[in-house]
């Protein structure tokens, strides 16, 4: 249950010193409700440690940044959260957080920031990594490139069925191999991977800009054609789907113009992930991919939602550091899930009804 309270109801039910700003949002504006800490289902259970060490990652990248760099929001989220200067007095009472300490990592949120729910009902979708077999090099099996982004802005515009005909042959960096166009597809829905080389090792690659085209999501065009049902649209049905309709996949690829380019990486931990639009190796379960436009890059956002493998109730506190093109508005918003089996049909599922909460960091902490 989700209660719109007054700034003075919600200061006696939390229990804590600060006024909470009076929300007045502009026009397009998502509508907010200031909420206890308390109130959030799930908040007493969430290993929030783990939320912790992915906003401290966060704040590093922030810290580095001019002070009136935008990080984006709307409104109240703008106001508190949408300059890297807003981020100072948080970032540095959260490095002085004993890691790996549940209590006190709840106890830094509850302390430092004010929670609003989001009224409006979103959709929590997931991404990973997927990893396939490939090549640094054109070779028998392997002949499927992912381009990086070339450096002709009039190349880099080129739509993916230009793109399919060749534009960019020999005309852009390639990344790598893969055996089958659907794979590269996907890969590039997911907007990161690891590729499996010949020689055993993995190359990861990461997002390289995209060629301005929109995004077209490919599964409404199947549910339209009546290839898949409308409750069964999943990372993979879509793959399976595609793989096994080669004569049709391409000019169904196609109807999403959207190219996203990839390049090598480089060597990260492997419990992380590659960058997101934050520059933050992305945390598997802990970070958020958001539109900017709503959610402040950096913002911790409390999302209650569903597993869909299990069917038991999904809540934990992530932190945005990614956007996406398919995530429009404030109703909707994407969880990394990381690498591997468990990840892909975890991620490859999911699609629930949710609801986001911000938390936005206050002036200065609570004394």
């Amino acid at each position: 249950m989700h209660f719109r309270l007054s700034a003075c109801l919600a200061l006696l039910l939390a229990g804590c010193a600060p006024q909470i700003p009076q929300i007045i949002q502009p026009p397009g504006a998502p509508p907010l409700s200031a909420t206890p800490v308390t109130t959030l289902p799930g908040w007493t259970s969430d290993n929030t440690a783990d939320a912790l060490a992915a906003f401290v990652r966060s704040c590093h990248t922030i810290s580095l940044m001019p002070a009136d760099a935008n990080l984006g929001g709307i409104g109240l989220s703008q106001q508190q959260a949408g300059q890297a200067a807003l981020w100072a007095n948080v970032c540095t009472s959260a490095r002085a957080v004993p890691p790996d300490d549940d209590d006190a990592a709840k106890s830094f949120f509850a302390d430092h920031f004010d929670v609003y729910s989001l009224t409006n009902p979103a959709t929590i979708t997931g991404y990973f990594e997927p990893e396939y077999p490939g090549s640094k090099n054109l070779a028998p099996g392997y002949n499927v490139p992912l381009y990086a982004k070339p450096a002709d802005p009039d190349l880099a515009s080129l739509s993916r069925a230009d793109i399919d005909n060749g534009g960019l042959t020999r005309k852009a960096p390639v990344t790598a191999y893969l055996a089958d166009p659907v794979d590269a597809y996907m890969l590039q829905i997911q907007g990161s991977g690891r590729i499996l080389l010949p020689n055993g090792n993995i190359l990861r690659v990461g997002f390289d800009g995209q060629n301005g085209q929109p995004y077209t999501p490919i599964g409404r065009i199947m549910v339209a054609d009546g290839d898949l049902a409308p409750d069964n649209v999943t990372f993979q049905t879509i793959s399976a789907w595609l793989k096994a309709n080669p004569s049709q996949a391409r000019a169904l690829m196609e109807q999403n113009p959207c190219y996203v380019f990839l390049h090598p990486i480089g060597a990260l931990p492997d419990n992380l992930g590659a960058p997101g639009a934050l520059g933050v190796p992305l945390t598997a379960g802990r970070s958020l991919a958001v539109d900017r436009a709503d959610i402040p890059l950096g913002t911790p956002v409390f999302v209650a939602t569903t597993d869909p493998v299990t069917g038991q109730p999904f809540d934990r506190l992530a932190i945005a550091q990614d956007t996406g093109g398919g995530i429009q508005g404030a109703a909707a918003a994407e969880l990394f899930f990381g690498a591997g089996a468990q990840a892909e049909q975890t991620a490859g599922r999911m699609r629930e009804p949710g609801q986001l909460y911000l938390l936005l960091p206050r002036s200065a902490p609570a004394s």
